[in-house]
């Protein structure tokens, strides 16, 4: 009879600076000390069963109290905080009772790559999100003529002439463009626009290991707490990371200091990023970056 072909992974990476995240510090203020161990157990559950994910039912909630000697009442209220700082994922717990998270997932494809088979379920895919019911990937769908305010004006416009129409054309053209442009920022997958800030990093910094992609992603879910959307939170990331080869200060710390510093100034936007780092006019009074004093 064959052995059963293992799903859990026998090891996951835990970041040196797990305890000063600031989505763990989030949980220790509001649910005390013991709220790391009860996330560190539920971790190694949902590594350890299914690889990326954890049914999350009365038995799970008494096996975790048991396990590290606590109540029932304390995991509850560290599983509901965690989910509100999107430490796990809102949408599938509410929907199928599961604790998973896209970084839980990213890191459950990269250690189980030589297995025959690490393939996430369609409806917990967080890496690859499927169409919804009517067929159509995500909510707002901006291919649809009908949520196309540009596709509207412009099918409903009459060319009188030839040369206003020549200008008409060069105006739909450039629209269409703009339009498409968008269409494509809108419709990356947040997998396929973390890939691209994890290869920036490969390309400006050096090697990256599990930690530091972690770190990222810490990094990214900050600005998106604060409304930023995930696309343009990559954006910003890149940004500081080529902002500290710039520099020759080739590690994440560095970068990560002038993430710290763009949060502390309320910068959640790219433009807003942009435009504090344009140099000072002669009226303007200059200030020294923070992030150009780290020691790092």
């Amino acid at each position: 009879m064959a052995r059963p072909i293992k799903k859990g992974l026998d090891y996951f990476p835990l970041d040196v600076s797990f305890l000063q995240d600031i989505k763990i510090r989030k949980v220790i203020r509001a649910c005390g000390s013991a709220a790391p161990t009860v996330i560190i157990c539920i971790l190694g559950y949902v590594y350890q069963d299914e690889g990326y994910f954890l049914y999350f039912d009365d038995d799970t909630r008494f096996l975790i109290a048991e396990d590290i000697d606590t109540t029932e009442e304390l995991v509850d209220k560290v599983v509901q905080k965690a989910l509100e700082i999107k430490f796990f994922d809102q949408l599938l717990f509410t929907k199928y009772k599961i604790l998973t998270s896209t970084g839980i997932q990213n890191r459950y494809k990269q250690a189980s790559y030589k297995k025959t088979n690490n393939t996430i379920r369609k409806d917990f895919d967080l890496l690859n999100p499927s169409k919804n019911d009517n067929g159509v990937s995500g909510v707002d769908n901006p291919v649809s003529d009908t949520g196309n305010p540009d596709a509207v004006e412009l099918s409903t416009s009459v060319t009188p002439v030839s040369d206003v129409g020549s200008t008409q054309s060069k105006v739909k053209e450039s629209k269409e463009k703009e339009s498409k442009e968008k269409q494509s920022k809108e419709i990356e997958s947040p997998a396929v626009t973390f890939q691209k800030t994890l290869t920036v990093y490969q390309q400006n910094i050096g090697v990256l290991n599990p930690l530091v992609q972690q770190n990222i992603e810490y990094r990214i879910n900050d600005f998106v707490n604060q409304g930023t959307n995930e696309i343009e939170a990559n954006e910003i990331v890149r940004l500081a990371i080529e902002k500290a080869a710039l520099s020759n200060k080739l590690s994440w710390n560095y970068a990560d200091g002038i993430l710290k510093n763009w949060l502390d100034h309320s910068l959640f936007t790219l433009s807003n990023v942009k435009a504090e780092q344009k140099p000072k006019t002669k009226n303007e009074p200059y200030s020294v970056d923070e992030s150009d004093k780290l020691p790092y």
